[in-house]
């Protein structure tokens, strides 16, 4: 059986505000235990880390950065041995399908810059939350011809696939791994922080053959897991045939297992995935084989997300205020106004940037100002998704991190900086 594990590192918070225990937690729970992990070369994965992240762990406290730094490290010496290979996204986490082209660039050439400086060369490209439509991925294309792009299924118009096709662009085709919403769905929600489902009922979705009970286990015992992924990969979804490459995308904090990958230094270091290493073949995203793969139009590309409530007429149901969505008409009236609002914000953060650049001679020169990059730095955590996500679904938000509290300490100031910094000089 062959497995494309993918996972996705994303820790959004403000190091000059408290940092919460949730931060810490991951990092020195989660990150730090399997990236030595992969530095020892215990198995095979495509790694994204945010850059906004990066940047934000090393100007926190000495604690965090000093840990890290042993990520970063760790991580780079797991790439130089080819034991992973690494993903470039944007670099504050926005839905790219919100912002401006020239914003769009900014971000995933930002990302690059942080993401290549401490972990090496990268081979993929990950788009925010999974979140693409056609004018995105152009976009993509001409800034990052030569990566892998992943894509969900949703965007081909399937309910569920895995595996390589090509995209066609008017220049030519440029390979990409679709992976499956429902596979990201299983096996990132079967279990949360407390050992408790996060579904209180069976998702319909999920096939009627699979015991959902047995799910939650597959992050605690190599066998479930090996058992699902065997499920799955025989399974004919929507008539299509059955799967011949599994591609899981996940976050990093979902993507090991409790009982080993987390507690390096025990008897079974890898727990789960180490016991599965005779029946699975991990593979790196390079090593697809995209001899008789699927050609795509780019025109054929739809809109679409990573979430299962995406939809063809609601693609991007956390973000955008779109009315005709099942999920926006679930939400109070009060959370569709904030939702606007949110949307007027990072609108009004896109003009202000749009000017800068314009004032720069265009958004080539703009990237090669110094001072111009560390305000973009600086400010681009103003237009990060979690705060739309954490407006339209129930969030205690007695933390910062949470929308209200996200917008009166990092956007609102990141908005104010970017329209009225006078220190840049143009």
């Amino acid at each position: 059986m062959i497995l494309y594990d993918l996972i996705h590192g994303y820790q959004p918070f403000d190091p000059k505000l408290k940092i919460s225990g949730w931060v810490r937690r991951n990092l020195n729970d989660v990150f730090l235990p399997t990236s030595l992990s992969m530095k020892k070369g215990l198995i095979s994965r495509g790694v994204q880390l945010q850059g906004w992240t990066i940047k934000s762990w090393l100007s926190a406290d000495p604690e965090i950065k000093e840990s890290a730094r042993k990520v970063l490290k760790n991580l780079e010496i797991a790439n130089q041995k080819k034991h992973i290979e690494i993903g470039i996204s944007a670099y504050a986490h926005p839905i790219l399908s919100m912002i401006s082209d020239d914003l769009i660039k900014a971000q995933l050439i930002l990302d690059q810059e942080i993401i290549e400086r401490y972990l090496g060369r990268a081979t993929w490209f990950w788009p925010p939350e999974g979140a693409i439509d056609k004018r995105t991925l152009n976009i993509v294309h001409q800034v990052f011809p030569d990566l892998i792009l992943l894509i969900p299924d949703k965007s081909l118009g399937y309910n569920n696939y895995s595996g390589p096709v090509k995209i066609r662009f008017a220049d030519g085709d440029q390979k990409a791994i679709v992976f499956s919403t429902i596979f990201k769905n299983i096996f990132m929600n079967a279990d949360n922080a407390h050992g408790k489902s996060k579904y209180k009922r069976r998702p319909k979705y999920l096939p009627k053959e699979l015991v959902f009970s047995q799910v939650r286990k597959t992050v605690h015992s190599h066998q479930r897991f090996i058992e699902l992924l065997g499920f799955l990969k025989g399974y004919e979804f929507q008539k299509f045939t059955a799967l011949d490459d599994l591609v899981l995308m996940r976050d990093w904090e979902n993507a090991g297992s409790r009982q080993g990958l987390r507690k390096i230094g025990q008897a079974k270091e890898m727990g789960v995935f180490l016991d599965s290493k005779s029946q699975i073949d991990f593979c790196l995203p390079s090593q697809f084989d995209w001899t008789d793969s699927k050609v795509i139009p780019i025109s054929k590309i739809l809109p679409s997300a990573w979430e299962m409530t995406s939809t063809l007429g609601d693609p991007f149901p956390w973000w955008q205020p779109n009315k005709q969505g099942r999920i926006w008409r679930e939400r109070t009236e009060l959370r569709r106004k904030k939702i606007i609002q949110w949307h007027g914000l990072i609108k009004e953060f896109d003009l202000a940037f749009q000017k800068r650049v314009k004032q720069l001679g265009g958004i080539k020169k703009a990237l090669k100002n110094q001072q111009f990059k560390n305000l973009c730095f600086e400010t681009f955590p103003a237009v990060h998704s979690c705060v739309g996500w954490h407006y339209l679904v129930k969030r205690n938000w007695s933390n910062y991190r949470y929308a209200e509290k996200t917008l009166k300490n990092i956007v609102y100031p990141a908005l104010e900086k970017m329209i009225i910094d006078k220190s840049l000089k143009i």
